[in-house]
């Protein structure tokens, strides 16, 4: 009797985690990366699933900044400075 509640215990586990993982992978595949300028003038990087989130997260970012979506997170762009105002 034990043994079929703990195999009906692990398939519902089971089914209940695979459904879990299934529902976040739309979020995961959407984040992108978004190069930013933050206070110091320093270009910087964010990760978010579309560009109105990157602006609202992006630590640090100056008050004249937007986001440019980067196609290879280690473009050379990332770490250059700014001149700000």
């Amino acid at each position: 009797m034990f043994l079929k509640a703990g195999s009906r215990f692990l398939a519902e586990a089971a089914i209940v985690v695979g459904t879990v993982a299934f529902a976040t992978l739309p979020a995961l595949a959407a984040a992108a990366t978004y190069a930013y300028v933050n206070q110091s003038g320093e270009v910087s990087i964010v990760t978010a699933n579309d560009p109105t989130t990157a602006i609202a997260t992006a630590p640090n970012i100056d008050e004249h900044s937007g986001v440019m979506l980067l196609t290879n997170p280690s473009d050379g762009i990332v770490g250059d400075k700014v001149p700000v105002q």
